[in-house]
């Protein structure tokens, strides 16, 4: 945990973000997503709750509280910021093999006493059930992630793509999953495993799948798919152009569990994949 997050209380954790962004003493830092999500990977790393089969169990509800100043410098940024806090609390969730009580959820807001120096922030952390969750209130910046994305429902880590024009490829001689295919081309996804699909770019993210021949109307990371055995979970990023699931508009940061098979358009029907069963 080093000097950028301390323990406080055994729910309480005070972030240096200044020590987090290893700036020299007495800079001015800018907390933006990438911070915030090293904070609370940090903070979630110093769970050490485990079940009675020995499982790691994960705070669900994190509370993350910023000087004045600091929070109206995020607050434009939700978008990116949810979509960061996502890939790095799924990463965090499967190498733990982890469960959740409940929904995870992460709310930003700002030191209403006006006490917290700027460049430091406390989080705050609990186990609460989805239905014991307070409602957000007015000028809280809160995200919340289902446990398919995040949780133990995950089976196993997905395998990281190596070099070269990336691809997610599970083994294509395993049964179960799914095939996802379109005009540019094909891959097999086991259950369990989770993407990002957008069009091919350098340097691409692990656990990507490049749509090979799609246009510059796809984003380079439009959406992404959780296989399950029987469903899938799809899901719009933040800024991404417009999905549709069967026909349906899928708002943006919104995902939907359909079952198989499934048709994804993505931008207005620029290209068009296929996820069916293996």
């Amino acid at each position: 945990m080093g000097n950028a997050v301390k323990k406080e209380a055994p729910d309480q954790y005070r972030v240096l973000f200044g020590e987090l962004a290893k700036v020299k003493r007495g800079e001015p830092v800018q907390i933006d997503p990438y911070l915030i999500a090293r904070a609370i990977v940090t903070v979630m790393g110093e769970c050490t709750v485990r079940s009675a089969a020995g499982r790691s169990i994960l705070w669900n509800d994190y509370r993350m509280i910023l000087a004045r100043r600091d929070f109206d410098l995020v607050r434009p940024l939700q978008g990116p910021l949810e979509r960061d806090l996502r890939g790095v609390l799924e990463h965090e969730a499967q190498t733990r093999q982890a469960e959740l009580v409940g929904e995870l959820r992460i709310t930003v807001v700002f030191d209403e006493g006006d006490e917290l120096p700027v460049g430091q922030g406390v989080v705050r952390v609990g186990f609460v059930p989805t239905d014991q969750l307070a409602k957000p209130r007015p000028g809280e910046m809160t995200m919340r992630f289902d446990s398919w994305v995040v949780s133990g429902e995950i089976a196993a880590r997905a395998p990281v793509p190596t070099g070269g024009e990336t691809q997610f490829v599970a083994d294509t001689a395993a049964t179960g999953g799914c095939l996802v295919t379109w005009p540019g081309g094909e891959v097999p996804l086991a259950v369990g495993a989770t993407v990002v699909l957008g069009r091919p770019h350098e340097p691409a993210p692990a656990a990507f799948v490049a749509l090979a021949g799609a246009t510059a109307k796809v984003n380079k990371q439009q959406i992404w798919i959780g296989v399950g055995s029987e469903r899938v979970r799809i899901g719009r990023l933040p800024n991404a152009n417009p999905v549709h699931v069967n026909g349906q508009p899928l708002a943006a940061a919104q995902d939907v569990e359909i079952a198989m098979p499934a048709e994804i358009s993505l931008s207005h029907g620029d290209c068009v994949l296929t996820v069916r069963r293996r």
